[in-house]
């Protein structure tokens, strides 16, 4: 069974941090994202990851050309113009020569669930769709699925307001296909989401909700990219400090994953945070909830708290940067009066 994984968007909503880095390649606990999306694929018994890489992601292209990686034969279907996952499916499956049943993988989740019990429900219920179901506390950001006591979905919801949704149970990003629905995609550039799917439940055909427990995440935030990265290292699932790190004996250093040739210097402190390679930490600065990609300088005494800081941008000394900031690559963060 093949896996369609949906790689082509531009990962707007993590900026700055994708204005250098394809939002599979992030790291998590000094691991790209999608190695673990590649490594659960494998686990559950998957021939085939379909990378659906869209325009304009040639980093992604270039950290995985094909072959075996992460426990799966990964493949490349390159896309030469936008289409959304509705066109991206239906590409991928023509392209790859993908047969029978298969499943799609939105690329910026992370899951890790037993796929072999949705399968099975999946067959059981005689689906033509089955769609992966997460409890969340807020579903406001999330699209929201109906579900009837048969776990048939019976409707959608997208990002309903605070207080107003139907029910917790969230669209994770993981589907299972029938193959005759590619045929029923709409042409062009069509996302499933809007178009399929309620297509489907519109006309009564088997759509299972499966809701499943274990680890998910949608990463596709800075917010939710951070907290996936603080409970990866709450689970012990990694190695929060890289090789060649460097920390200064008198440095505090909590709750964050650091990665390769990092510096934190002495008195430093970084607590709740997720640096990227070749980072440093200028003696007695105070780094909290934070995002740094790589190459990013914090100043000596300065403060950055909750701010999300692009490739090889500068913070000057003593400079505090509030919560909520978001600074450019390659910018410089005044002490004074901000970037």
């Amino acid at each position: 069974m093949d896996a369609i994984v949906l790689v082509g968007g531009q990962g707007t909503r993590l900026r700055p941090l994708t204005h250098t880095r394809h939002k599979s390649l992030v790291p998590l606990c000094n691991r790209p994202a999608i190695a673990y999306l590649l490594e659960w694929l494998g686990r559950s018994g998957f021939q085939r990851a379909i990378l659906a890489i869209g325009l304009n992601n040639e980093d992604l292209a270039a950290a995985y050309p094909g072959g075996r990686v992460h426990g799966i034969e990964v493949v490349q279907v390159l896309e030469h113009q936008r289409l959304e996952s509705g066109g991206a499916i239906r590409n991928a499956v023509s392209e790859a020569g993908v047969e029978g049943r298969f499943a799609v993988v939105n690329g910026d989740v992370f899951a890790d669930f037993d796929f072999a019990d949705a399968l099975q429900a999946h067959q059981a219920a005689d689906a033509d769709l089955t769609l992966a179901l997460y409890e969340v506390d807020d579903p406001s950001q999330f699209g929201v699925a109906v579900v009837d006591e048969q776990r048939l979905v019976t409707g959608f919801v997208e990002k309903p307001p605070p207080g107003t949704a139907p029910g917790r149970l969230v669209n994770a990003g993981v589907w299972i296909f029938e193959p005759g629905l590619v045929d029923e995609i709409p042409p062009g550039a069509v996302r499933v989401e809007e178009t399929l799917f309620p297509s489907l439940v519109a006309r009564r055909r088997n759509v299972l909700g499966y809701r499943f427990a274990g680890l998910w995440a949608d990463i596709g935030s800075p917010a939710r990219y951070l907290a996936l990265n603080r409970e990866l290292l709450a689970r012990g699932h990694c190695q929060p400090i890289a090789e060649g790190v460097a920390i200064d004996t008198t440095a505090i250093v909590a709750g964050s994953s650091l990665g390769a040739g990092s510096r934190v210097g002495a008195h430093a402190s970084v607590n709740d945070s997720l640096l990227w390679e070749s980072v440093s930490i200028g003696e007695g600065a105070v780094v909290s909830g934070a995002i740094l990609a790589d190459g990013v300088q914090v100043g000596e005494s300065a403060t950055v708290t909750g701010a999300v800081v692009g490739s090889h941008a500068v913070i000057e000394p003593r400079a505090i940067v509030p919560p909520g900031t978001s600074i450019e690559p390659r910018t410089r963060y005044h002490a004074g009066n901000g970037s």
